[in-house]
């Protein structure tokens, strides 16, 4: 086995282990949302909209990696991953920081799921670089 092809099933592997581990996480935020759904009825953002856009695509691209060993569209999905910045996102950072609101689990689950878009985007820049060699 190549190195490059052991270092892409370690990558895999652990993508998947977060991936995985997110799944779960998210289980585990259902009396926080909960919460936050009742809070921001009255508000003009969804926090909870927010966090689900992400983990819909943030699961899709795991997906991608995941199942398809003949990605070629690495510049459109590292240029997607990186322009969901859920931190540059004011409404969210002003929930997040807020001394107002103590919701550990999702907080853990928001910084767990950006730490695996950041992962993929590496990951990603890794096959393109392997790719062109």
């Amino acid at each position: 086995m190549s190195n490059n092809k052991e270092v892409d099933l370690i990558a895999k592997s652990y993508i998947e282990q977060l991936l995985n581990q997110l799944l779960f996480d998210y289980q585990n935020t259902q009396q926080e949302r909960v919460k936050i759904a009742e809070w921001e009825e009255s508000k003009e953002f969804s926090i909870l909209g927010i966090i689900e856009i992400l983990t819909d695509d943030i699961r899709g691209y795991s997906f991608q990696v995941l199942n398809h060993n003949s990605l070629t569209n690495f510049d459109e999905i590292i240029n997607q991953l990186k322009e969901q910045k859920i931190f540059e996102i004011p409404e969210f950072t002003n929930w997040y920081f807020s001394d107002q609101f103590n919701y550990p689990n999702l907080k853990f689950y928001v910084e767990k799921l950006n730490y695996l878009r950041l992962l993929i985007i590496e990951y990603m820049r890794e096959k393109q670089l392997n790719r062109n060699d």
